[in-house]
């Protein structure tokens, strides 16, 4: 196996050690993970999305069919096993927020992306109105359309995304 090296100062060391010890991993295996997401874009399954150290260990039983549909589910709905996919289920009626898979955590940060582009536009249309504002009808009704355009396209994006994901644990799945 091979070894990374880096120097750290000696309050960026404690603060690395702080953090491994808050999330009850090794320093070395802390590491490990990060990379992983980092190269792979998947946290690896024994790797609490909560940083909260797990403390139990839950055992379900199913049916054959029970099971067969549960595997199906969590591979439908994007999971890379069926513990993932029955933690995220567990924490979703826990907690009644959005559980996200990969999927759609990169969807959403494909969405801020967007609204970053549409907000520079919003702010080189403004600069233009209040630069020249007599001249204001050189701006181009049908690029403001387009922005607009691209506004609508985004929100029934973000839109199906949440609704995709409140309806996931229901019966319909």
């Amino acid at each position: 196996m091979a070894q990374a090296k880096t120097t750290l100062s000696d309050d960026e060391k404690i603060a690395w050690m702080k953090f491994c010890k808050g999330a009850d991993k090794s320093e070395a295996v802390m590491l490990r993970h990060m990379i992983l997401k980092v190269v792979t874009g998947a946290v690896p399954d024994d790797f609490s999305s909560r940083g909260e150290p797990k403390t139990g260990k839950v055992t379900v039983r199913l049916t054959e069919p029970e099971r067969v549909n549960m595997l199906e589910r969590a591979r439908k709905e994007g999971y890379s096993n069926p513990t993932s996919w029955t933690t995220a289920v567990v924490r979703a009626a826990l907690h009644r927020e959005p559980v996200l898979n990969d999927a759609e955590v990169a969807a959403l940060r494909e969405s801020n992306r967007e609204l970053s582009a549409i907000g520079r536009n919003l702010n080189q249309v403004a600069r233009a109105l209040n630069i020249e504002f007599r001249d204001s009808d050189k701006l181009k009704l049908d690029g403001i359309e387009k922005m607009a355009e691209r506004i609508e396209q985004h929100k029934e994006l973000v839109s199906d995304l949440l609704t995709r994901n409140m309806s996931r644990w229901g019966d319909d799945g």
